[in-house]
């Protein structure tokens, strides 16, 4: 799949209160991401970063070119990426953003926060350049309002919020500690917008009747001094801790009962856009209280939190007293705040619309509409998984969909015990698990495919999960995976990667599912039941016979393709498919096994054939339209290299260094252990050529 990539334009990258910025290029997938940035703080950058610092370019560019070093720079590093889009962060680099779009002739889009636009905006030497943006991207409706106001051109503006890690943010039911104790916590910048002193002033009137209450403020800021005096006239023991130290923010909401932000609009205008800690510590299901203020009302989910008039301290106080003494609402309103944001505000959901919008300008193409919200009304899921004497294995996977974090009273697991021999049956019998559990039993191992198709029969969810009995769920996969099912979703595949506890070496057999690049496994993905139902089959029941007839009975017994065409078909029929970077599955890593691995690579034949029944395949997939994968160019080349070794043994070797290049990878730990490999990886990639040569002869479709 070629990703293109775009150019995260930011001054400084790595700050903790900008955190969403990381989320958004780090859980990118459709997209490759370079960062070009003035300052790097904090620990090294998840994806590449290029400094443009201005100290750097004065080393460099001669005196008339100084004043403009930071474009430049900036210029450079797209040119060097073949930046397809670029994309600047906050309001002081879209005047370097416009520059560079003009250089590489590439669309851009403009992010805009609070203080960009109710602050900076009306004076700011960058706000021209605004109207050069393609596509201005702005946090919530709140914004997007008062972005019109300023007379930017409502059609290029988007609602497109960042959203929230559901995984960094374990839900918990909140109740007094032990002791009675009740933990209120504020987070946020101690400045006049975030309404720390209202907070405080809030909390000293609830104290003074109820000494088990405790405070604790997280943050930084000029009014720290000033929030330390008020506390002590006020007689309020309170704890300040530095909201910019490594994982303070995270703790402190894990040892707390409610959120207050009161937040309120600045005499400078600045004011709460969408307010982040909010929507975190509904995440974690803490009751939030805070004001009816800016983008505060989108980002409180019906039930989980209280609004009180902005500036109102009274009526602050009375919200806080109320909230304190009826501990026995606060589970109901942690509930109802979790779902909402895993509706509204899930990262991979929200990161998803941002790249579809990314997409659609690099394709010349219309951005698409704000952030589509999820409906209210949560989904029924139904995960359906085969097995077949992979007891222990199985045992895992149940286990982790026990710990999911999704409603268990939503939630049906269906197992097909695919003629098992081994205590599969025995073991799912014992079970008594949370959610409904569905056992079919066959009498004989029939196709993985099949045997799906008896799960999908019977299946009543609105959404069809599948997993593979050789896959561990992370807890908060289906909330991620079904976050990306919007109005018009039908397909959402999620990210698999090898299990994390166990050693791979370079000849183990997983699965590995980056991004979405046109295979759509079954290890990980979901589907709308109608798109199923309107499917006839839904897994094609003749593609295991069309693998026989190309590949061979004894072969062709392995399930190949029918995950694919399934999805394809369903794309055929209209249906639109998205990628969830944070519905993450863990694949087991099977022992190396050189009988299988060859096996499979005898399997590859197909591809001409899924090729022959979806030609869109070969945009979607296969590099350059022609091979499975960049690294298939290396294998020919290498192949041509040992055809005229005899004869230009020199040019041969060069010809073969690419390919032992990427296989070994002398840059990343185990190399040595995948020199020794070397010759069963070439065997395999020889294997795998003829098989793709033998199944493009036969299907009249070339596939290298």
């Amino acid at each position: 799949m070629h990703r293109p990539t775009v150019l995260h334009i930011l001054h400084t990258w790595g700050i903790p209160s900008e955190g969403f910025v990381r989320d958004l290029v780090a859980t990118t997938t459709a997209t490759q991401s370079v960062i070009a940035t003035m300052t790097v703080t904090g620990p090294p950058a998840e994806v590449r970063t290029v400094s443009i610092g201005r100290d750097w370019h004065r080393r460099v560019l001669p005196h008339p070119l100084r004043p403009h070093s930071i474009a430049i720079g900036a210029a450079v590093v797209a040119t060097v990426h073949r930046a397809a889009l670029v994309h600047s962060h906050f309001g002081h680099m879209i005047g370097t953003a416009a520059a560079v779009a003009r250089w590489r002739r590439t669309p851009w889009i403009a992010s805009l926060h609070g203080h960009d636009l109710l602050v900076e905006a009306p004076m700011a030497p960058w706000a021209p350049a605004l109207a050069q943006a393609d596509l201005i991207a702005v946090p919530s409706r709140f914004l997007a309002q008062h972005a019109e106001a300023r007379g930017l051109d409502s059609d290029r503006i988007r609602v497109l919020p960042s959203g929230v890690d559901l995984a960094r943010h374990p839900f918990m039911e909140r109740r007094p500690e032990p002791d009675g104790a009740v933990n209120i916590t504020f987070v946020g910048r101690f400045v006049e917008k975030k309404g720390a002193l209202d907070a405080l002033v809030a909390i000293a009137a609830v104290s003074q009747s109820r000494p088990w209450v405790r405070a604790r403020f997280v943050g930084y800021g000029p009014q720290m001094a000033e929030l330390v005096e008020h506390a002590r006239r006020a007689r309020v023991a309170i704890e300040v801790v530095d909201g910019r130290e490594p994982g303070a923010v995270d703790e402190a909401l894990a040892r707390t009962q409610l959120v207050i932000a009161p937040s309120r609009t600045a005499a400078s205008g600045d004011a709460e856009t969408l307010c982040l800690v909010a929507l975190e510590a509904q995440a974690r299901g803490i009751p939030v209280l805070t004001t009816d203020h800016g983008g505060l009302p989108e980002a409180v989910g019906p039930g989980a939190g209280v609004l009180v008039p902005e500036g109102d301290q009274h009526a602050l106080g009375s919200a806080l007293a109320s909230l304190v003494d009826d501990s026995y609402r606060w589970p109901a309103m942690g509930r109802a705040g979790r779902a909402f944001v895993a509706n509204r505000y899930e990262l991979g959901a929200c990161v998803a619309a941002i790249q579809e919008a990314q997409l659609a300008l690099i394709d010349g193409r219309p951005a698409s509409t704000d952030h589509p919200w999820a409906p209210t009304q949560p989904l029924r899921v139904s995960v359906v998984i085969p097995a077949f004497n992979r007891a222990p294995l199985l045992d895992r996977t149940l286990d982790a969909l026990e710990s999911q974090t999704y409603p268990s009273a939503l939630t049906e697991v269906i197992v097909i015990d695919n003629g098992s021999t081994d205590d599969t049956a025995a073991r799912l019998s014992a079970r008594r698990p949370q959610w409904a559990l569905h056992v079919l039993h066959n009498r004989e191992n029939q196709t993985a495919a099949g045997a799906r198709n008896q799960g999908v029969a019977v299946a009543t969810g609105d959404v069809i999960a599948f997993t593979d009995s050789d896959c561990r769920p992370t807890p908060t996969w289906l909330e991620a995976l079904l976050a990306g099912f919007e109005d018009d979703i039908d397909i959402v595949q999620g990210r698999t990667a090898p299990d994390p506890t166990q050693p791979y070496e370079p000849l183990s057999r997983s699965q590995s599912v980056p991004c979405e690049y046109g295979l759509y496994e079954t290890c990980n993905i979901g589907y709308r039941r109608a798109v199923l139902a309107s499917i006839d089959g839904p897994f094609s029941r003749d593609m295991p016979n069309a693998m026989d007839r190309l590949v061979g009975t004894h072969i062709g017994e392995q399930a190949f393709g029918e995950d694919v065409d399934l999805a394809w078909s369903a794309k055929r029929a209209g249906a639109r498919s998205r990628f969830a970077a944070t519905a993450i599955v863990h694949h087991h890593v099977f022992p190396p096994d050189v009988t299988y691995l060859f096996r499979r690579s005898a399997l590859v034949a197909g591809f001409p054939l899924l090729l022959r029944r979806h030609p869109p395949l070969r945009r979607a997939f296969l590099w350059k339209g022609l091979f499975v994968g960049p690294h298939r160019l290396d294998t020919w080349l290498l192949l041509a290299g040992v055809s005229v070794a005899g004869r230009w043994p020199r040019q041969s070797v060069l010809l073969a260094l690419p390919w032992a290049w990427h296989r070994v990878q002398p840059h990343r730990p185990g190399a040595r252990a995948r020199v020794h490999a070397l010759p069963i990886l070439l065997s395999r990639d020889v294997v795998e050529s003829a098989a793709l040569v033998y199944g493009s002869l036969r299907t009249h479709r070339v596939v290298l």
